[in-house]
């Protein structure tokens, strides 16, 4: 039995997995804390969407509860921009980030 849920979250990191994917995790409220594989995340199209801070619209699939998953991510905010304006800016939105993400 599949299992699959859609919510807004914010990216808290993202990296390589293999050639073309990206294992990310994401906060939302409904949801908390949960990492998943987009399929295509180290592309030139999707890997500039996937910064720390950005707001997605998130659909999570697995065939368990219990496994990993897949995420499909649509941006609906990127804060990256209004960010790197400055570096104390920066430096908050990795703290934030790192501590959610601990």
């Amino acid at each position: 039995m599949a299992t699959e849920w859609r919510d807004t979250g914010i990216l808290l990191a993202s990296r390589r997995h293999g050639e073309s994917a990206a294992i990310a995790e994401v906060f939302t409220r409904a949801h908390g804390r949960h990492a998943g594989v987009i399929r295509g995340g180290a592309s030139r199209r999707i890997a500039p969407i996937l910064q720390p801070g950005a707001q997605l619209d998130v659909t999570w699939r697995a065939r368990l509860n219990d496994h990993m998953g897949a995420f499909t991510v649509e941006p609906q905010r990127s804060r990256a921009a209004t960010a790197m304006s400055g570096r104390l800016s920066l430096a908050g939105l990795n703290a934030v980030c790192a501590l959610v993400q601990f």
